[in-house]
C-alpha cells in the first residue's frame, strides 16, 4: 500500500512540476531606458509611436535583425503587468477580416499588408507590397503604372492588400519593459516568443 502512494506522489508530483516549468518567467528587474538600449535594437530612441500609452514613460520602436521591435517602459513592474500587458494587447490585436481587408483592431496604430489570395503562411507580405531589395524601391519607366494602381488599392482587393494586420504579431513582459515584435515571413508564435527571449536575454 505504502508503495501505492509513494508512487501516486511521484506521479502527481512531476505533473505539478512540469506545468510550473510551462509558466512564463516572472522578473521583478526595473529597467532604464538606457538598458533597453544595449539590446542591439537599432534607432531605438529615435522611433515615437503617436499613440498615447497610459503612464508608459517610453514607447520607442527600432529595427532588430531586419524586424521592427517596439518596447514600452514603465515605472513599475505591476504598471507594466497591467496598463503594459493591455496596451500590447491592443497593439497586437488580429480579427477577422468583416470590411474591406481590414484585420486589425481598432486601436493598432502599425499595421502591415500581408497574406495573398491563395492562402499560404500567415505572415507572408502581399507580393505587390514586398517590392525592390531590401526595402529599397526600384523603379523603371514600366514601373510607373503598376505602382500607381498598387498605392491606390492599399484598402481594397483582390490583386491588392489581401489583408492589413497588426504590424507586431507577439509581445512580452519582461520586468516592467513591454516588447512586441514584428514577425518575419514563414515565422509562427513559438519562432517569435524565442525571438523575444533572445532580445531579453541581451538585458543587463
Amino acid at each position: 500500500m505504502r508503495k501505492v502512494f509513494f508512487a501516486l506522489f511521484l506521479v502527481i508530483f512531476s505533473l505539478s512540476c512540469s506545468n510550473f516549468s510551462d509558466e512564463p518567467v516572472q522578473v521583478d528587474t526595473i529597467y532604464s531606458m538606457d538598458d533597453a538600449s544595449k539590446l542591439g535594437i537599432k534607432n531605438l530612441m529615435k522611433g515615437d509611436f503617436e499613440t498615447e500609452f497610459p503612464e508608459a514613460t517610453h514607447a520607442k520602436w527600432g529595427f532588430w535583425k531586419g524586424r521592427e521591435v517596439a518596447i514600452l517602459r514603465y515605472e513599475s513592474v505591476e504598471k507594466a503587468r497591467t496598463l503594459g500587458k493591455t496596451a500590447a494587447e491592443e497593439q497586437t490585436e488580429l480579427v477577422e477580416v468583416v470590411e474591406s481587408n481590414i484585420a486589425h483592431g481598432p486601436k493598432v496604430e502599425k499595421t502591415k499588408c500581408r497574406g495573398d489570395a491563395y492562402g499560404g503562411t500567415p505572415y507572408r507580405l502581399s507580393p505587390k507590397y514586398n517590392i525592390g531589395i531590401g526595402g529599397t524601391l526600384i523603379l523603371n519607366k514600366s514601373s510607373f503604372k503598376d505602382l500607381d494602381v498598387e498605392m491606390g488599392n492599399q484598402r481594397g482587393t483582390r490583386g491588392g492588400c489581401v489583408r492589413r494586420e497588426p504590424l507586431y504579431i507577439q509581445f512580452k513582459v519582461h520586468g516592467n519593459l513591454v516588447i512586441m515584435i514584428e514577425p518575419m515571413p514563414e515565422e509562427d508564435r513559438p519562432a517569435m516568443d524565442k525571438i523575444i527571449d533572445e532580445v531579453v536575454s541581451k538585458l543587463p
